[in-house]
């Protein structure tokens, strides 16, 4: 079965498109809805809110090193909660966002 995604790759760009085209488009959507998407916004703010709180133990980690003078590893925490922080800050802008920086994209 032909899906959306597909149909895309094979006619390009939606602005392109004629209007049997678009019908088309449609017909499929409503044949074979794309799959929902694998967590709920609600879900990907709680996961974002948990990033958070772990980037803030990281940096706490991070500066109780560096005050005993130990830099190279309040380095690592450091980079790790640098790292927290941006997948929050992605994870609250949903899963397609997430996902992509997961993938580095």
């Amino acid at each position: 079965m032909l899906t959306l995604d597909q149909y895309r790759d094979d006619h390009g760009d939606p602005a392109t498109w004629m209007p049997a085209d678009i019908d088309s488009y449609l017909d499929i959507a409503d044949m074979a809805p794309p799959e929902p998407l694998p967590y709920t916004y609600a879900q990907m703010q709680t996961m974002g809110a948990e990033y958070e709180q772990w980037a803030q133990r990281q940096q706490l980690m991070a500066d109780r090193l560096a005050n005993q003078g130990r830099k190279d590893a309040a380095g690592i925490w450091q980079r790790s909660a640098q790292e927290s922080h941006e997948l929050a800050a992605a994870a609250r802008m949903g899963w397609p966002a997430f996902e992509a920086h997961l993938n580095g994209w």
